[in-house]
């Protein structure tokens, strides 16, 4: 594949919208490695919302063509469908793979909107979507070690989809003879979701308006009490989960802001989008989304968002400097950071770095506290702030944590944890 670029087609029915955009995002940010087409099934012209959707990132979509596979004239390596009716029409295309990756039709989205402007939002977040995807599976094809970050993010994927189904941390744990009720970022626990968020500094103020099911105890910090959250501002949660912290956040910014969270986990973002309705009820507005996605790709326009919070999930990924630059790349110029973590303190030894349900549970997958500092710095973030905090590590070896106890029979004779693992609030601005 490096000798020569990929040949990747981007079918759709109509290739008006959704295949145009995926061709225009694959030309622009993987261009040098990579040949991308659009054609469609039964094309019909390029959407002129489409284009501005696409003008709005910076990218000029205004000249491709509206076309059949056949009228392109090349042998093709993978084809990736966009739509549904795509995928089940498809052509042979003899000798490639063919991958699909159904998205909303903005056209059908947007049918009862009265303007071309109350019909944008609908074409802007499909194209984000589109984004997310594009850059994700293109990496896939292309990194040397996209394998090997596959199988962690499967396994990291896996993990929370039960965690979603469950409420708990159980399913992971029952083969091993535990059964537990609550959780942590981190691992099953013999204490409720809502004892750890007291534990670690929600406020019951900021717990009224969470729906029930929400809080599935995932954190190991309070990154909307170190946000400074102001009305009217867009907020950007990385790993939102059950939507806790975005329900916090939605709170604090108002009917005039917005709080867009982002998951990788099919099974998580259906939970999020069912608590909306319990957070409308409660709080009266409707500011939040979410949004499918990877960090590493975040399905989010750049330069559009005021804070970026996060709460033990950055631990979870399996390229960390790839999460910071995509963090500067969706923060406005004078937006900031709030982001609650696990770190290190010193490296953990192996038999911890290779146990799953420590990397699900955010220990194993954890760097050092310098090397965070680092690769934030190197995203070009500056006015970083790192402090580290014993509360949640504390509260996970006072309450006995399953988990957390199997982590300390593993280390050195004598050593506690708190030598390995500390709970990090980082703080930093986009010059």
């Amino acid at each position: 594949m490096a000798a020569k670029p990929l040949r990747v087609l981007f079918l759709c029915t109509g290739n008006s919208c959704r295949s145009q955009m995926a061709e225009g995002f694959a030309r622009a940010l993987r261009g040098e490695r990579v040949e991308a087409y659009s054609a469609g099934t039964n094309p019909h012209g390029l959407n002129p919302l489409a284009v501005r959707a696409m003008a709005e990132v910076g990218i000029d979509i205004s000249k491709h063509l509206s076309r059949r596979p056949v009228e392109i004239g090349v042998d093709f390596d993978v084809v990736v469908t966009v739509c549904d009716s795509a995928h089940e029409s498809c052509p042979v295309f003899l000798g490639a793979s063919v991958v699909h990756a159904g998205f909303d039709d903005p056209p059908r989205l947007a049918r009862d909107a009265k303007s071309d402007d109350e019909a944008m939002p609908h074409y802007r977040r499909v194209r984000d979507e589109i984004r997310a995807f594009v850059e994700t599976f293109l990496d896939a094809l292309l990194l040397p070690n996209a394998v090997e970050q596959d199988a962690v993010r499967g396994q990291v994927r896996e993990g929370y989809a039960r965690i979603a189904a469950t409420g708990s941390w159980s399913s992971l744990t029952e083969s091993a003879g535990s059964c537990c009720a609550g959780g942590g970022c981190c691992g099953p626990a013999t204490f409720t979701p809502e004892q750890l968020a007291q534990a670690i500094g929600y406020s019951s103020g900021e717990l009224a308006v969470v729906p029930d099911g929400a809080n599935m105890g995932l954190s190991c910090g309070n990154p909307t009490a170190i946000a400074a959250l102001q009305p009217g501002e867009t907020v950007l949660d990385l790993g939102a989960g059950g939507g806790f912290d975005c329900f916090i956040a939605g709170a604090k910014v108002g009917a005039t802001g917005r709080v867009i969270g982002v998951d990788m986990t099919p099974a998580m973002l259906s939970k999020a989008r069912a608590n909306i309705a319990g957070y409308s009820a409660q709080t009266g507005l409707s500011n939040v989304e979410f949004r499918l996605g990877e960090i590493e790709h975040l399905p989010v326009a750049d330069a559009t968002v005021d804070a970026v919070i996060s709460n033990c999930v950055i631990n979870l990924s399996p390229n960390k400097a790839q999460v910071w630059r995509e963090v500067a790349r969706v923060l406005k110029h004078g937006g900031r950071v709030a982001i609650s973590d696990l770190a290190l303190l010193k490296p953990l030894p192996d038999a911890v770095r290779t146990d799953l349900e420590a990397l699900v549970g955010c220990v194993a997958g954890a760097m050092l506290v310098e090397d965070m500092r680092a690769l934030a710095q190197a995203a070009g973030l500056a006015d970083l702030r790192l402090e580290t905090k014993s509360s949640y590590i504390d509260a996970m070896t006072n309450w006995e944590d399953p988990l957390y106890q199997r982590i300390v029979a593993a280390l050195p004779a004598g050593s506690r944890l708190g030598e390995y693992v500390t709970s990090l609030d980082v703080t930093a601005v986009k010059p």
